[in-house]
């Protein structure tokens, strides 16, 4: 190495890269020797312990970090996880062959401290690269690492003596043990260090350059070397074909600069480089060490992509046919036509319509053809400028058509029932309807409109289009504007139930222009006539009124008065199926809402028990029938009078 040089400006490729690995669960311990701590198969080690992992979480109380990829965010990427010993040591310790005498290198590892506590002990780590025979070659210190799972790199240079090819990395653990002094470790590398090397693509002020296939010949890569460190220096181009995976040497090209050349114009099977993506770099190295990878440096690669020529093509579409006097829409469907292909439409031959995609022809004729060129802007077309097909569309006479269309009334009352026909004029066999609410589609269903839905003032129209070829939409030359009086509306009192010569007024509350009333059954009532009556009916009894406006649109509504006696339950019933008294149970008549009717034999089992007032005991107990005689029942209502809860008891006698 020259004095007075630093060999740090560039860097080769890793010579050695301890990733500990990837997979699924725990990794497997390092080999003996490297580490003084005891492996675990336990995500979470303990003073003095190591595990191999790609995910920690909940470790020691959460007091350590979740951690849940390796250093390059591969979330099965191993990496080391250590609790240190309680005492200063050697925790990692392994032996690189391999390196090139009288060469700089850098050392880098991959740092973390897992500790989630500020009053946690913070790692520090000492890095030693020793000869073989203990030698110190060159150390570095981390100082304390700061808390957060965050990932850090410490890097450094050392040379190699003269004929020393192995070292010894060493990395000393510092800080005492207990609450804290937890890490992880990733990714120990060693690269050879020497000059910066830069490359460019000359004319090209980018590092990626795309050029089409057959375009360009030749492509001048130039290097350029800073600050170099070799008293002698041998160059090499690179060439790699799989993003750069894998690097092989060009042969010949060991100047400063290389021509890349790509070849004229040509068919598939003449290429140096087929179609695809390369990248090219200059690696250096001392003359003494030619060829050698270990000690070798590298520039940062530039991206070659040689693109493929593409074959642009068009197409046109229409309709199958076209309709006299009606437009004609054209539609070009591009191949590679690029982000902006222009398009010249030809009818007859002639230019017309250019730019877009479709082309609308006003009024067709039969004889019209047309077809269209396209140029296209795609890159690396090989003929940007191609003709579509050419289309002769038949055009067919439009048919006379038309609709008319009837109403069952105009002038109606809220929510009746109108209904709308549609009488079709050489319609076709099946024409399609457009039913209009004040322009509006109501109804597409079929010929017959019918609604309950009209408003006054609507106006209702009719559109149709028929099967037959060209047919054109035509409207219903009537307009129905609709007339819709309000319907009248009835509120009464809810049901109620009355003592026996009591009365009750019913004053329903009334809307509408209203000229008649009629209640029925006139039973029981002061005047069937009049919107307000009183009445007194002997028992319970439903009424309904009926009323009709000015304009004989009409509505009804319906109370129960109920006529409350006493509880008066059958002395006797016949469960025999003849739908005569087969079932024991609180009166129809009787208005009252039950809290429970029970039966019970002579014995006092109960047999039977509802809380329905409309179910009753069918004379059997599952499914077993009772044998006659006489059974007490006991039943616990409301009086709908009092509204207070009352009871009774009794007896009842089942016959068969």
């Amino acid at each position: 190495m020259a004095d007075g040089q630093t060999c740090q400006g560039g860097l080769g490729d890793p010579i050695v890269n301890i990733s500990f690995g990837r997979g699924a669960g725990l990794g497997p311990p390092l080999a003996p020797g490297i580490t003084n701590l005891q492996y675990v198969t336990n995500p979470c080690p303990s003073d003095g312990q190591y595990t191999l992992v790609s995910l920690t979480s909940g470790c020691h109380r959460n007091t350590w970090m979740t951690v849940n990829h390796d250093h390059t965010g591969d979330n099965g990427g191993y990496f080391m996880l250590i609790n240190a010993s309680f005492t200063p040591s050697d925790f990692y310790v392994q032996t690189i062959n391999g390196l090139c005498g009288g060469t700089s290198y850098q050392f880098a590892a991959w740092l973390m401290n897992v500790g989630y506590l500020v009053l946690q002990i913070r790692p520090n780590v000492t890095f030693r690269i020793e000869k073989t025979d203990g030698t110190i070659l060159q150390s570095f210190n981390t100082g304390d690492i700061p808390i957060g799972a965050i990932w850090r790199q410490y890097a450094f240079y050392f040379d190699t003596p003269p004929g020393v090819e192995s070292v010894v990395i060493r990395m000393i653990n510092n800080a005492q043990g207990g609450p804290g002094n937890d890490l992880a470790l990733d990714d120990i590398s060693f690269r050879a260090a020497g000059p910066s090397v830069t490359t460019a693509v000359a004319g090209y002020n980018t590092r990626a350059v795309s050029v089409c296939d057959g375009a360009v010949s030749v492509l001048h890569l130039t290097s350029a070397i800073e600050n170099s460190c070799y008293p002698s220096v041998v160059y090499q181009w690179q060439e790699s074909d799989d993003a750069g995976k894998n690097w092989k040497n060009i042969a010949g090209a060991n100047a400063i600069n290389y021509d890349l050349r790509l070849g004229g114009y040509r068919t598939l099977s003449v290429s140096q480089n087929p179609p695809g993506s390369y990248q090219y770099r200059m690696t250096v190295a001392e003359s003494s060490n030619a060829g050698i990878k270990n000690c070798t440096v590298a520039s940062e690669p530039v991206t070659i992509s040689i693109v493929p020529r593409a074959k642009a093509s068009v197409s046109i579409s229409s309709s199958a046919y076209g309709c006299e006097g009606q437009p004609q829409l054209y539609v070009a469907a591009a191949v590679n036509g690029g982000p902006g292909p222009l398009f010249q439409w030809k009818l007859n031959g002639f230019s017309t319509g250019a730019g877009d995609s479709t082309f609308t022809l006003p009024s067709p004729v039969s004889t019209d053809v047309v077809n269209c060129v396209m140029t296209s802007n795609e890159t690396c077309v090989s003929n940007p400028v191609v003709v579509s097909n050419s289309i002769t569309v038949p055009v067919e006479p439009v048919p006379a058509t038309g609709v008319d269309m009837t109403a069952s009334a105009d002038h109606v009352c809220e929510d009746s029932l109108v209904v709308f026909g549609a009488q079709p004029v050489n319609g076709g066999s099946a024409p399609s309807y457009s039913w209009l609410v004040n322009g509006k589609v109501a109804d597409s269903s079929g010929p017959v409109f019918a609604t309950r839905s009209l408003r006054n003032g609507d106006v209702v129209g009719l559109a149709m289009k028929g099967s037959l070829t060209c047919s054109q939409v035509v409207r219903a030359p009537q307009l129905v504007s609709m007339t819709v009086w309000d319907a009248p509306t009835i509120a009464l009192v809810s049901d109620t139930v009355i003592a026996p010569g009591s009365s009750l007024l019913l004053d329903p509350l009334l809307t509408g222009n209203i000229v008649s009333y009629a209640w029925s059954p006139a039973t029981g009532l002061s005047d069937a006539g009049s919107p307000r009556t009183v009445a007194r009916p002997p028992v319970t009894t439903g009424y309904r009124l009926d009323v009709t406006t000015v304009d004989g649109c009409r509505a009804s509504a319906e109370v129960k008065v109920g006529v409350y006696y006493d509880m008066k339950m059958p002395g006797a019933f016949s469960p025999n199926g003849d739908g005569h008294n087969d079932f024991f149970r609180v009166p129809p008549v009787v208005p009252v809402h039950i809290r429970r009717l029970s039966v019970f034999n002579r014995s006092g089992a109960m047999l039977f028990s509802t809380e329905n007032v409309g179910v009753g005991w069918d004379g059997t107990v599952d499914g077993i029938a009772q044998p006659v005689g006489t059974y007490v029942w006991d039943v616990e209502f409301e009086n709908p009078v009092t509204h207070k809860d009352e009871s009774r008891r009794g007896a009842v006698v089942l016959v068969r």
